[in-house]
């Protein structure tokens, strides 16, 4: 079988939706999210809208006008992405509205520890989002080329530090082994019950996030 040679298009989150491989993108992010080993996550969750063209625009805005995504290509077919924004904060995740609560509720909890977060500088500190491999193609090393190209990428748009909110139990320690260290006090929750979109089954358990960053 012939090796396959990976490329790297890093993207601007306006160019993402005209790019020829977008639908095999969609459904890449989609199935690589996708975990049967996690009961906190109801079935009917995606990581992106399943209509793939609502799913990327999605995605774009999410990265926002300054963000990028990094895709890794092998054979023309994307097979890992990464996302790179500007740093959203150390807790925007307790700021996330449940579409089930009422105005000016969170469905998330304070830091849950009593150490103050450090603080941060948007404009020389970055965000990863939306990190994935294909899982066909996992155990290759692709996730370390693909956040060298997001570091790289970083550094060239004038990062000094990059960051990572991740959750605990779908990441494991792999965002340590890739050298990222834990930020003091940045831990957030989404409780219980928390639902994206009115109408749709909320979580199962509570889910725990912990910011870490790399200096670049």
């Amino acid at each position: 079988m012939t090796s396959l040679i990976p490329e790297i298009a890093v993207v601007p989150s306006a160019a993402l939706p005209s790019q020829p491989w977008t639908s095999a993108l969609h459904s890449m992010i989609i199935s690589s999210f996708k975990r049967k080993d996690i009961q906190a996550f109801p079935p009917s969750w995606t990581r992106l809208n399943p209509n793939p063209i609502i799913g990327i625009e999605r995605l774009a805005e999410e990265l926002g006008v300054d963000g990028y995504l990094a895709v890794l290509l092998l054979d023309g077919i994307p097979s890992a992405c990464g996302g790179l924004l500007p740093f959203r904060g150390i807790d925007w995740i307790n700021k996330e509205k449940s579409a089930e609560v009422g105005q000016g509720q969170t469905a998330s909890s304070p830091t849950d520890s009593g150490q103050s977060p450090a603080p941060f500088n948007s404009a020389v500190e970055w965000e990863i989002c939306c990190f994935c491999v294909d899982e066909t193609h996992r155990r290759r090393g692709l996730s370390r080329l693909l956040l060298d190209a997001i570091l790289k990428a970083a550094v060239e748009k004038g990062g000094s530090r990059l960051f990572v909110n991740y959750s605990r139990i779908e990441t494991g320690d792999f965002w340590p082994r890739m050298g990222f260290e834990p930020v003091p006090g940045a831990t957030s929750v989404l409780k219980k019950g928390f639902t994206h979109t009115a109408g749709m089954e909320g979580l199962r358990e509570d889910i725990h996030f912990q910011v870490a960053s790399i200096y670049l």
